[in-house]
């Protein structure tokens, strides 16, 4: 079979085509609206899921500085409490603290001499006599009436 040409002529008079191809129909707005509700749905219904993955990587990205800064204060108590296991440490705390000295040692206290004796805070044994048991002074703030002018600054409920 011999192939036959088709003279050029012939081609600009044939029928016009359509571009749109029978299979496929035109989509209209309601179709379009329909197709824009879907998206939007899909869209939301993704949402959710992202925002509390992302809630959850700051979650944990919060948790783990706090984990680090709980490591730093438990470090920082156990080198703490490995001075309290060192011998000279525990015997230059007694002596710093509680003025304590070992036997054939001579203690010194300096005394500044811009104190003035009025001025301490010490008290004699006379003024410890006169002072009434702790438990006297429980039960009087307890059984005495409260005066009208403390009265005046408690708070109405």
């Amino acid at each position: 079979m011999a192939r036959t040409r088709v003279p050029v002529s012939a081609r600009s008079s044939a029928p016009a085509r359509s571009t749109r191809r029978k299979g496929m129909p035109q989509l209209g707005m309601a179709s379009w609206a329909v197709i824009g509700l879907v998206v939007i749905l899909i869209l939301l219904t993704i949402l959710v899921p992202v925002k509390n993955y992302f809630q959850g990587r700051a979650e944990i990205a919060r948790l783990e500085e706090s984990i680090v800064a709980k490591q730093a204060e438990k470090d920082r108590l156990q080198s703490e409490l490995d001075k309290y296991r060192d011998d000279s440490y525990i015997e230059q705390e007694a002596r710093r603290r509680f003025g304590v000295v070992e036997s054939g040692e001579t203690a010194w206290r300096i005394i500044d001499p811009r104190l003035q004796p009025e001025s301490q805070a010490t008290t004699s044994s006379q003024d410890a006599s006169v002072q009434p048991k702790w438990f006297e002074v429980l039960w009087d703030s307890v059984a005495t009436q409260p005066s009208p002018a403390a009265e005046m600054h408690l708070p109405v409920q």
